[in-house]
């Protein structure tokens, strides 16, 4: 039989793992919110450009559809832990599926935490500055897409790619060097001549607001998340 102090120990992991599991949930849930609302408001215009790739990674592309899968996986991986409070036969089983998946979701938190902190902390690397580059020119010389290029311009008050990449082009989007023509749509609604930052660097300026602290709560989370998958082993 179990001492006393072994059943107020096992009884504070049984509390810590719940509250973590609670945090997961909550803050799986917040995300799917957030990122639901996004999609509907379809507020989600930088991720909408001409990429290139399978299907599958043109939808991931889009922030707020990665953070509806990511969101929902926490809930799920969150209701996970709290099945694997249970004692017994079922809730050993439901302790090795939640530790697994606990494992996997450390390990994209720790990606998720690392990538947000450096974009808070430095500029990008070269090669996502590319990558959206080559987007944001298919997106100009595709019917398809300038619609949406035209929506980023004016949702971030934004004109080209680059700071002052526009400069000379006519207000509707008229340009005659060929480089702007590759840049700088030709929108239905009139652009104001006085912007010169381009859009590139505004909505990189908008996500560092964000990139910070969510790069902390990955980070905090990380650690919780590491010590609740030793937690689950002696519940």
């Amino acid at each position: 039989m179990a001492s006393k102090g072994e059943r107020e120990s096992s009884r504070a992991v049984l509390v810590f793992h719940v509250v973590v599991t609670t945090l997961l949930s909550f803050c799986g849930g917040v995300l799917l919110g957030v990122s639901i609302w996004a999609t509907v408001s379809k507020n989600n215009e930088v991720f909408g450009l001409n990429y290139t790739g399978s299907s599958i990674v043109n939808v991931v592309a889009r922030l707020s559809v990665a953070g509806i899968i990511l969101g929902g996986g926490l809930v799920v991986i969150g209701l996970m832990g709290y099945l694997a409070s249970i004692r017994g036969g079922c809730g050993t089983f439901w302790k090795v599926v939640y530790g697994i998946l606990a494992v996997l979701t450390v390990g994209l938190l720790v990606a998720i935490a690392v990538v947000n902190l450096l974009l808070a902390t430095k500029s990008s690397s070269g090669e996502i500055e590319n990558f959206f580059r080559n987007a944001w020119v298919r997106s100009v010389q595709d019917p398809n897409y300038v619609e949406q290029v035209c929506q980023i311009e004016q949702t971030y008050q934004c004109r080209g790619f680059y700071d002052s990449s526009c400069m000379g082009c006519s207000s509707n989007g008229g340009c005659n060097n060929t480089k702007q023509q590759l840049e700088c749509p030709t929108c239905d609604a009139m652009a104001d001549p006085s912007i010169t930052i381009g859009c590139w660097n505004k909505v990189t300026q908008e996500l560092r607001k964000y990139a910070y602290p969510v790069g902390i709560v990955s980070a905090v989370l990380v650690g919780l998340v590491s010590m609740d998958v030793v937690a689950i082993c002696v519940i």
